[in-house]
């Protein structure tokens, strides 16, 4: 799902070269996570201290240079959704569905029944156009 969803995005970036500028700034990025540790234990392997603190640079550096990354391509971040409202959404998309195979199969609903399916019905529209908000 997230790759359709980024399928039209990544088309525009490889038309425009942003695509390679964002390759390079990963492969930059990791050759140098990867030659400063070297280039230490090269010239001197008894030295333990200076790679204990080169090795806290790169993670402070992959950090940084990992988020900077991020916000440059523009790729959208998963937000950290609230327990609470992550389970309501739940229960509304539950009651929903159940709500329209009880219907499908002709089942008479008492009208709470029926309520619950539409507030449900109406909370996946909220969220969905929210979300489409989002990715616009």
């Amino acid at each position: 799902m997230r790759d359709k969803h980024l399928a039209g995005t990544m088309r525009r970036r490889r038309a425009s070269g942003s695509a390679r500028e964002i390759l390079l700034l990963r492969l930059v990025l990791m050759g140098t996570l990867i030659a400063l540790p070297s280039s230490i234990v090269a010239t001197g392997r008894e030295d333990l201290l200076k790679l204990v603190l080169v090795g806290v640079a790169c993670i402070a550096l992959a950090f940084i240079g990992g988020h900077f990354i991020t916000v440059h391509s523009r790729v959208p971040v998963m937000p950290n959704i609230r327990n609470a409202w992550q389970s309501g959404l739940r229960e509304d998309i539950v009651d929903a569905t159940l709500v329209a195979i009880l219907q499908n199969k002709g089942v008479d609903l008492d009208s709470r029944t029926a309520d619950a399916g539409r507030r449900g019905w109406m909370s996946i529209q909220v969220a969905s156009k929210t979300v489409e908000a989002l990715h616009c």
